[in-house]
């Protein structure tokens, strides 16, 4: 992917030699094996796999969450493999937007309450957090619920409520982890074009782990995990068809 000027955009993270095992001294599972990977600014990736191919521990190691065995995630020029838990967390409560499966939405929470944790968290005033998140609720269609908790909602709701969350710090990075995997095919592609529209609409990196195909299409790369070793793949562009 290039720029308007056919420059090449930087790379918002760059990994070298990432390996990631689990188990013990008599059985080791490698997940992940000297993996080396750019992902530029503004780009939408997209990691294919069958579950436990590795697509999800890989997106937990570029968010921080945790830590590889062996190699380097440097994110805008931060070497994330460095850094102390803590730091990791305060490097993920400003730079970065997670949205997963199963939402992860805090039941005595609000609708709003939930958007605006991250701002609450990073010590905005509770004033401009409520109307930077009543602004991202009206952005994904739910202003009208954000007094409601989210057993409320419908899992299409709750999912643009995550999404809402993730975006609402203004990230560099989203990652998404089978975002559509828990919702019905219709309700999925309602909530993936919507995650498109508010990540590409200002340039935002996003990075999806997915099994779901379908998606493909709409990728700038695609990269499919097996065998601890990640493939490029060729993202699909449908041609025209004859008039």
């Amino acid at each position: 992917m290039r720029s308007s000027n056919g420059a090449r955009p930087e790379h918002l993270i760059e990994i070298r030699g990432l390996t990631k095992t689990y188990g013990d001294e008599n059985r080791r599972l490698t997940v992940l094996d000297d993996v080396d990977l750019d992902i530029q600014t503004g780009e939408f990736f997209v990691l294919l796999g069958n579950s436990g191919s590795g697509k999800s521990t890989l997106l937990n190691l570029i968010g921080g969450i945790d830590r590889p065995d062996r190699g380097q995630i440097r994110i805008h020029g931060t070497d994330m493999t460095t850094l102390s838990e803590h730091r990791r967390t305060l490097f993920r409560r400003e730079h970065v937007g997670i949205v997963f499966q199963f939402f992860n939405l805090i039941s005595t929470l609000t609708t709003l309450e939930n958007v605006t944790l991250p701002l609450e968290l990073g010590g905005m005033a509770p004033r401009e957090s409520r109307r930077r998140g009543q602004a991202m609720l009206e952005r994904v269609g739910l202003a009208d619920r954000a007094g409601d908790p989210p057993d409320r909602l419908s899992g299409g709701q709750q999912q643009r409520v995550a999404i809402a969350r993730a975006l609402v710090h203004e990230p560099l990075l989203v990652l998404a982890d089978e975002p559509t995997g828990n919702l019905d095919e219709d309700t999925g592609q309602t909530v993936l074009a919507l995650l498109l529209e508010l990540t590409r609409d200002v340039g935002k990196t996003l990075v999806m782990a997915t099994h779901a195909p379908a998606i493909v299409p709409l990728a700038d790369r695609v990269c499919r995990v097996h065998h601890g070793h990640l493939l490029l793949e060729a993202a699909v562009v449908e041609e025209p068809r004859p008039a």
